[in-house]
């Protein structure tokens, strides 16, 4: 693409005239590399952010290296410009942190807890519920430090239950009782997928921890009455 397609006018549009005539609104922002580039320093892929052109552009942005221009001598007799266009990159870029910030608005409004897990079943990563509900950090969670947070009683059961889902590649669903720093111990319930490698090995487990408690004490209330 050339200058005057980044520009947005035609090449005799910018014959004769000047930058700070043809780019008006942005030249206050290039004005001190050029400057520079006067006085022989060379500035190299500098970001720069252009107006949009028309009403239906969100405007370019290119990687601009200004480079002084010598005559035989070494006089500065001007500036070389050579602009890289990065537009496409740019609003790649902005694209994917909308969309991983929507993500994680996701995880963390989700009532359940997220986790995922290496295929040997070590613990990758956990969302702030987990460690808001639990104290453990997330650090103290990897790989199986999760387990601390497991009932005793529970945690034979539960590394069962993992164990026979790593070897048979089959969905896990398991419960357990978590001590929670301001609720006690409340039954949870976890549940999750393996992800497959392109030889079929499972590579990852994603799932959830969803919290139980509530319902598991409205059954044993309703059990007390019925008796």
């Amino acid at each position: 693409m050339t200058l005057a397609d980044i520009n947005g006018a035609p090449v005799e549009a910018h014959l004769g005239r000047t930058v700070q005539e043809m780019l008006p609104d942005l030249y206050p922002r290039i004005e001190q590399y050029l400057l520079r580039a006067m006085q022989g320093e060379a500035i190299s892929e500098v970001e720069v952010a252009g107006p949009a052109s028309n009403h239906n552009e969100t405007g370019r942005t290119g990687l601009v290296s200004y480079q002084p221009a010598l005559d035989e001598v070494g006089e500065v007799i001007g500036v070389s410009v050579a602009v890289v266009d990065i537009t496409n990159r740019k609003r790649a870029e902005e694209a994917l942190r909308k969309s991983e910030e929507h993500l994680r608005n996701m995880v963390e409004l989700n009532p359940d807890i997220p986790w995922a897990m290496d295929g040997e079943g070590n613990n990758l990563d956990v969302s702030a519920r987990w460690v808001q509900t639990t104290g453990l950090s997330k650090e103290k969670t990897r790989n199986l430090g999760w387990l601390e947070a497991v009932h005793p009683e529970d945690r034979e059961p539960a590394m069962k239950t993992l164990l026979e889902a790593m070897r048979t590649g089959r969905r896990i669903d398991v419960e357990y009782r978590i001590k929670a720093v301001d609720r006690g111990w409340r039954w949870m319930r976890l549940r999750g997928s393996p992800c497959f490698g392109p030889s079929g090995e499972v590579i990852r487990w994603y799932g959830s921890v969803e919290d139980l408690d509530d319902q598991k004490q409205m059954e044993r209330a309703l059990h007390r009455s019925s008796e």
